[in-house]
C-alpha cells in the first residue's frame, strides 16, 4: 500500500521550505485574514480563537494549496517562481469568508465586554 503525503508535505517540497517556515506562513496568512475580516482586537483574537473558523480557515486553505499543486507541474521549477505561484494561489483566501461563522463571532458582545472591562489600563509617563 502507498503511503499517501499530506499536502502539506508536498507544499514543503516544492517549495524548499522548513516545517516551520510553512507553518509561520500559515499563520501569518490566517493573522492577515482574521484582520482583515475583524477589524477591531477583541473581534481578531475571537476569532483566531474559534475552533470553527480554524477549521473552515485550513480547509479553504487546503483547497488553494492543492490548486497550487496542479500548478508545478506546468511551471518552471524554480524556487522563486514557485513560490510566487504559491502566494498568488494563497492570496484568494482574502476573498473567502464564512459570513454564518463571523456574524456569530462579531455579536458575541460577553467576550468583548470580558476583555474591555477587566484590562487594566497603564499610562506611561
Amino acid at each position: 500500500m502507498r503511503k499517501l503525503i499530506s499536502t502539506k508535505n508536498q507544499v514543503i517540497d516544492a517549495l524548499q521550505w522548513s516545517t516551520q517556515e510553512y507553518e509561520d506562513r500559515l499563520f501569518l496568512s490566517m493573522w492577515n485574514w482574521c484582520q482583515h475580516y475583524g477589524q477591531y482586537p477583541s473581534v481578531i483574537q475571537q476569532l483566531l480563537a474559534n475552533s470553527q473558523v480554524n477549521k473552515w480557515f485550513l480547509s479553504e486553505h487546503e483547497k488553494c494549496e492543492l490548486q497550487f499543486l496542479k500548478i508545478t507541474g506546468v511551471v518552471a521549477q524554480k524556487p522563486e517562481i514557485l513560490a510566487a505561484h504559491y502566494k498568488a494561489c494563497t492570496a484568494q483566501m482574502m476573498a473567502l469568508f464564512p459570513k454564518s461563522l463571523l456574524d456569530a463571532v462579531r455579536r458575541n458582545k460577553e467576550f468583548s465586554n470580558i476583555l474591555i472591562t477587566n484590562t487594566p489600563v497603564y499610562y506611561a509617563n
